[in-house]
């Protein structure tokens, strides 16, 4: 049985009902042992016809698009499926995107896909995207540029109906309590981003990383953890979720991309 959860907007706003898709971890050549990535080509590919068949105003994929920074076959791949979404497909980088953030390993990045972060409004919602890899791997100055600016846009997104946050890497999977991992934040940061969310009244944070869907609540933010487009690990599975914008607030559904049958939160 498939269960959606319903946020209620603290104020009305006229805001036309519509939807928009967050995927994550494409990652074309991961777990997959053909020499043309055939299975995880064919994934996103699946991926993109469902998609296709819901109508989105938008599609943002939270990074981990491909495997290998450096490859030049996966990124062919990656742009020819990324093409075949009908709606605009807005990105952030993955930690395999970059393979540990550096003023080259960025520039690379940057000459694939021309930002690493970005802002924008729609339908009465505010739109963030930025890079968790700063902030995991300890990217002091380019952190700091990067705060510099989320404070600015969070500021200019005052008013907003909902303002939807996305990156990679899961600021917490289940608690602000759990320990520090290679799938979440450090627990200083966590605090310091979760309360700059809070007071700026952020509606859900999405993300990826894990290959397996989580989510959780804290402080009045949702926290989306989607399992991947690609070559799931553990007990997750192929998919994305579906986040439908109404009059009275969003519900977010997580859809398989195999006939396994899909999940609850």
């Amino acid at each position: 049985m498939k269960k959606s959860i319903l946020f209620l907007a603290a104020f009305a706003v006229s805001c036309t009902n519509f939807t928009f898709v967050h995927m994550s971890d494409t990652q074309i050549g991961f777990i997959d042992p053909s020499p043309v990535c055939a299975k995880t080509d064919s994934l996103m590919k699946l991926a993109a016809e469902k998609v296709n068949e819901l109508k989105p105003e938008l599609v943002f994929n939270t990074g981990d698009l491909i495997n290998e920074p450096y490859s030049h076959l996966q990124d062919s791949i990656y742009r020819v499926r990324k093409a075949d979404f009908n709606a605009p497909v807005w990105e952030v980088p993955g930690n395999h995107d970059v393979m540990g953030y550096t003023k080259e390993s960025m520039a690379n990045y940057l000459s694939l896909r021309g930002y690493n972060r970005f802002s924008f409004k729609k339908k009465g919602c505010t739109f963030i995207g930025i890079d968790s890899n700063c902030i995991k791997d300890d990217a002091a100055d380019a952190e700091a540029d990067q705060l510099d600016w989320l404070q600015g846009q969070l500021k200019q997104a005052a008013g907003s109906r909902f303002i939807f946050v996305f990156l990679h890497c899961p600021i917490i999977r289940e608690s602000i309590d759990e320990p520090e991992d290679y799938f979440n934040f450090p627990v200083q940061k966590r605090r310091q981003y979760i309360d700059l969310f809070k007071d700026a009244g952020v509606s859900a944070v999405f993300a990826g990383h894990c290959h397996r869907t989580i989510t959780c609540e804290y402080d009045g933010i949702r926290f989306y953890t989607a399992g991947p487009v690609g070559s799931p690990l553990g007990d997750g599975y192929s998919g994305f979720n579906l986040i439908s914008v109404n009059r009275k607030g969003f519900e977010v559904e997580y859809l398989p991309t195999s006939q396994t049958t899909p999940k609850t939160h």
